[in-house]
């Protein structure tokens, strides 16, 4: 066996040399693409940061020591949102599938040697190398399609922060809301409790009932009961907020920093729409898929071709060089282009559908924005009034004319009034966050 062993050596040597480095140069010619995805990720941060309201600051740190203003939120939220380093690491393999899909396909050596068991002296010896060359003439459409998948992940990883953004401010705007929400639910609980007493007061000296007496206790449990509800629905309201910055396991006690006020919306409907499927990262990556699309269908039925070379050494030491090649007949060639022609229309198909979704979410929510302006104005207008009658009580109270415990339900209501606003105020921003999120994620560039 050592014998075979040096014998198979020494003749293998001088071909194997020759087809490996062959091979080598077919390897060399394709190794230029980089695998280092640094400028694609940058590409994705870059897109976003234009379909942006507001500056991503990676510098802003947070500690529960300082209050959480909206942009630390969104800079802690960037660098800790599990889902988007997934996108990044995508991008990160979508680069080197490029890398990998310009080199040529692997070559095949194969090698064999025979023992001789009939007393003949030698032993034949087989080497082959096989090379497909399909590859050729396909590498181009195999790498533009590998470049749509790479745009794709990169306009996904783009939407991903546009979308991160979006629900940090969201979340933001909704505990600085529930904050205050609380503390007016408070305030009922105190107006409550002073009717109660001041009804105990007035019951004592005979100038109230029981009934009233009860009333007034029933009126303190349920402002109690709501104060509970406000307080259970601003621990979510930061729950949701801890969410969308990447880390629901904190327990921090923190102060906000509200936000400013959101400006008014330009355009008409038809502009928004317009500006949203010029805008909007995911359909922009559904034109991609489309593309993708459009070169596999040149991919689909390629001709295989093959080339081959072989060294052959018989029992009688007679030595021969084959050179050869193949072709592969796809008898599932029709099939293939017909799969690929319909991935194709799905992707066309898709693409229409999310147009038509795009388009209603911001007619819905254009119109929603509309009203939540409307009642908004229609409660501010309530508070107004309200305040101006609780004054004009005041000083008839101080007059004389009137019974104190006759300012506690204008009190209560001025502050269910405020409320009200609150929850408009609220209903507005989401309106328009979202709106701005349907159109690609911000309004700057859209003309009036």
């Amino acid at each position: 066996m050592e014998f075979l062993k040096r014998r198979f050596l020494r003749h293998s040597r001088t071909h194997l040399l020759k087809t490996i480095h062959y091979s080598a140069a077919l390897l060399l010619t394709g190794c230029a693409s980089s695998i280092d995805a640094t400028k694609d990720v940058q590409s994705a941060q870059l897109l976003a940061s234009e379909r942006l309201p507001v500056q991503i600051d990676p510098s802003l740190t947070w500690n529960s020591s300082n209050p959480l203003t909206v942009e630390a939120a969104i800079a802690y939220a960037v660098t800790h949102d599990a889902l988007l380093q997934r996108d990044f690491s995508i991008i990160v393999q979508r680069r080197a599938e490029i890398a990998q899909t310009e080199l040529p396909a692997n070559p095949t050596i194969t090698g064999a040697f025979g023992i001789a068991v009939d007393g003949l002296s030698g032993a034949p010896l087989i080497l082959q190398g096989i090379q497909n060359l399909s590859w050729l003439w396909t590498r181009p459409d195999r790498i533009a399609a590998a470049e749509q998948t790479l745009q794709q992940a990169i306009l996904t990883a783009a939407s991903r922060i546009v979308d991160v953004v979006s629900k940090v401010r969201l979340t933001h705007f909704e505990v600085a809301t529930q904050i205050n929400l609380v503390q007016f639910a408070k305030e009922d609980v105190q107006l409550a409790s002073e009717a109660l007493e001041i009804t105990k007061e007035l019951y004592s000296v005979g100038e109230a009932s029981e009934l009233e007496t009860d009333n007034a206790t029933i009126s303190l449990l349920k402002s109690e009961h709501a104060l509970q509800e406000q307080q259970e629905l601003f621990d979510y309201a930061v729950l949701n907020l801890l969410h969308a910055m990447g880390c629901p396991e904190s327990t921090t006690i923190f102060d906000l920093v509200p936000q400013q006020s959101i400006t008014a919306i330009k355009g008409t409907e038809e502009i928004l729409f317009a500006f949203a499927v010029d805008n909007r990262l995911d359909l922009a990556t559904q034109r991609a898929k489309i593309k993708q699309r459009s070169v596999e269908l040149g991919l689909a039925n390629p001709p295989l071709v093959s080339a081959s070379v072989m060294f052959n050494e018989s029992f009688n030491n007679r030595q021969a060089i084959l050179p050869g090649a193949g072709i592969t007949i796809a008898l599932d060639g029709k099939a293939k282009e017909a799969v690929a022609n319909a991935k194709l229309k799905q992707s066309e198909l898709t693409y229409i559908d999310s147009m038509r979704n795009a388009v209603r979410d911001v007619r819905k929510l254009h119109e929603a924005y509309t009203a939540s302006i409307g009642k908004l104005t229609i409660d501010e207008d309530i508070v107004r009034t309200t305040t101006d009658s609780l004054q004009r009580s005041i000083e008839a109270t101080n007059r004389g004319e009137l019974n104190p415990l006759t300012l506690i339900p204008i009190k209560r209501d001025l502050i269910e009034a405020k409320q009200h606003v609150l929850f408009d105020e609220l209903a507005v921003v989401t309106n328009y966050l979202q709106l701005e999120q349907a159109i690609g994620g911000t309004f700057k560039g859209i003309e009036q």
